[in-house]
């Protein structure tokens, strides 16, 4: 017998639609204030994720990619939400690819800007759905054996963040510019969708309007 278990996004929908313009208007504001000398290596790190593939996905629509129409998810909302969810991350990597190149035509060679998959990590992320039941029930049921199966199989904390770490500690050169990389340390290729720069730079106009915030990389 073969069993599947739909796993609802693990964040609610009102989060999801706001993740990446949060991330935007923080770096608009602390921009001013990073360190510019000459000699120094200054890094923007984003926490994206491999779910940036679940992008755009709904009920109606099974193409992946960023849909500019329904950032929000006004037009589609895919009942487990991993489409909202993945968008935010995709929006995450566009967003960090966009700001390196603005930045290397700006001159500012002291910027490094990476994005991130961090693996799939034991966090509190999944403390609404099926796999989060209590780690201490001595009580047997599928879903504490499914939360036991799950939890074994992810990160600890600690082991979650070794790839930000990575990227904020490496010495200077030692990583690349605009760069996505994964939890091993690795650049895997994104897919077109993600290295769509004209997709890139409209989502940086709709931030700008959709926040209010006017991010001028200089």
């Amino acid at each position: 017998m073969r069993m599947r278990m739909r796993i609802p996004m693990p964040i609610p929908k009102s989060m999801a639609r706001r993740a990446n313009r949060n991330d935007f208007v923080l770096t608009a504001c602390l921009f001013p204030l990073l360190n510019r000398d000459a000699n120094t290596d200054t890094r923007v790190i984003n926490v994206a994720s491999t779910a940036h593939n679940l992008a755009g996905l709904t009920d109606g629509n099974k193409q992946a990619g960023l849909d500019l129409n329904n950032l929000n998810g006004e037009l589609a909302y895919n009942a487990d939400g991993w489409g909202a969810y993945g968008n935010s991350k995709l929006e995450s990597i566009l967003f960090s690819r966009e700001l390196q190149k603005r930045a290397d035509r700006a001159g500012l060679q002291w910027l490094t800007v990476n994005s991130l998959h961090p693996g799939h990590v034991g966090t509190d992320i999944w403390r609404n759905t099926y796999v989060a039941s209590s780690q201490t029930t001595r009580s047997f049921s599928l879903q504490s054996l499914a939360s036991k199966v799950f939890y074994r199989s992810t990160l600890s904390t600690e082991e979650g963040v070794n790839t930000q770490v990575f990227l904020a500690a490496a010495s200077s050169g030692a990583t690349q510019k605009g760069v996505y990389y994964d939890e091993h340390g690795s650049m895997p290729k994104l897919k077109a969708f993600a290295r769509d720069e004209s997709k890139a730079q409209l989502l940086w106009d709709i931030s700008e309007e959709l926040s209010g915030t006017t991010f001028a990389v200089r």
